[in-house]
């Protein structure tokens, strides 16, 4: 089925090196990763008329004015001189459903999907010491909850063990799965260290109770790009994977608040952009070969699993356990590592869907998923019920 106009394929990605404390800049990387995607697509730079940097990509380059949307005018410079026919500044976890929408639209027949960071311009992530009298922030600042991210992932963690019966040891069955993918990619950030095991993972360093450090994903250095293509185009690349269906979706979520139930049975955003996406595609859950789902922690996983419906409520921690997320079962997932053990960037919300891309074309060595031939990625923020994208992908071109 596809997109009702124009047929829309990824033609050409690429990573660069990722890795701790890289001694590059935020714009060498992006710039790299943008020249390296656009001639695995076996295109130039004058063949692209659209960009789509992923949300923070503005904030990691060094001049002023790219923190704004005039980010435009300095891209336009670099990547030929001449006017560009979209570019579309937004949430890294949908870019890509907005790049191939417009695409399919005609308003651009090559969109860059891109992003980058290295600390050595912008320095590690850090917030000030706190001033002194009462703490003032705006309604929707989560920093009052102290650490941000992991405090409000473990309170999720701890609600839904609570809830479904899970002990940590289960849990910890998921970043012991996304290492030992990591150990199978040479790209992996993590893989050169070994595998682990599930008491590695509880006797790691505890982060916020019940989450340890294995348990949430890496924080690294590093850019990505991914070229969105018309069907005109794609045709003439190399190794075109097909997008036969794409959805995003937002809810109400954020980290400042959990909606109750903690746990609906018929989802928010995660859920929403995927039975979109599906049925857009016409494919069903059981045909998809590969999936790369966005693994921020252990906890996410496993709701991923349950919010894009490859199993029931309460049951994503099992689904791993018995090895179907494995290379060998019924739904190998995060096979480059995922953000637990692969890359986690900054705003890694193109990764997924670029391994997704490298399965299906068969370039994935030793991790690779024996005839691959449907896949889906997801993306997502502020929890799974906040922000989402979902794209299934083919590698035969949709009617």
């Amino acid at each position: 089925m596809g997109f009702s106009s124009r047929r829309v394929a990824i033609a050409g990605v690429y990573t660069t090196e990722h890795g701790k404390n890289m001694a590059r800049t935020p714009f060498s990387l992006q710039l790299e990763a943008i020249k390296g995607a656009v001639a695995d697509a076996g295109l130039t730079l004058a063949d692209v008329d659209g960009l789509a940097p992923n949300i923070g990509t503005d904030f990691h380059n060094p001049a002023p004015m790219l923190n704004s949307s005039l980010a435009h005018m300095f891209w336009a410079e670099q990547l030929g001189g001449r006017p560009k026919k979209l570019v579309v500044h937004g949430g890294g976890s949908a870019q890509l459903a907005k790049a191939a929408a417009a695409v399919s639209a005609g308003v651009a027949d090559v969109v860059v999907v891109f992003f980058g960071k290295s600390a050595f311009a912008t320095g590690p992530s850090s917030y000030p010491a706190p001033g002194e009298g009462p703490l003032r922030v705006g309604e929707w600042d989560a920093l009052p909850h102290g650490g941000y991210l992991v405090t409000w992932y473990a309170l999720w963690a701890q609600r839904y063990m609570h809830e479904f019966g899970i002990k940590k040891e289960d849990l910890s069955e998921i970043p012991v799965v996304a290492r030992h993918y990591a150990t199978l990619n040479p790209a992996s950030v993590m893989g050169p260290k070994g595998e682990i095991t599930v008491d590695d993972v509880m006797n790691s360093k505890q982060i916020c109770t019940p989450l340890n450090m294995f348990d949430c994903s890496i924080d690294n250095d590093g850019a990505y790009a991914l070229v969105v293509a018309s069907e005109e185009v794609a045709r003439n690349s190399p190794n075109p994977v097909w997008i036969l269906g794409a959805a995003e979706s937002y809810y109400s979520d954020f980290y400042a608040s959990i909606p109750d139930p903690w746990f609906p049975e018929e989802g928010h955003s995660v859920r929403d952009a995927a039975n979109r996406a599906f049925a857009m595609s016409g494919v069903s859950r059981d045909e998809v070969d590969v999936a790369n789902l966005y693994d921020c922690f252990s906890i996410t996983m496993a709701r991923d699993l349950e919010e894009m419906g490859f199993c029931g409520l309460g049951e994503g921690v099992d689904f791993v356990k018995d090895g179907n997320t494995r290379l060998d079962g019924s739904l190998p997932c995060n096979t480059d590592g995922g953000l637990l053990s692969g890359s986690h960037c900054g705003e890694p919300s193109g990764m997924p869907t670029i391994e997704v891309v490298r399965q299906l074309r068969g370039q994935c060595g030793q991790r690779q998923v024996a005839d691959a031939k449907i896949g889906v990625s997801l993306s997502q923020g502020f929890s799974v019920h906040g922000v989402a994208g979902v794209m299934v992908l083919g590698t035969e071109q949709p009617e």
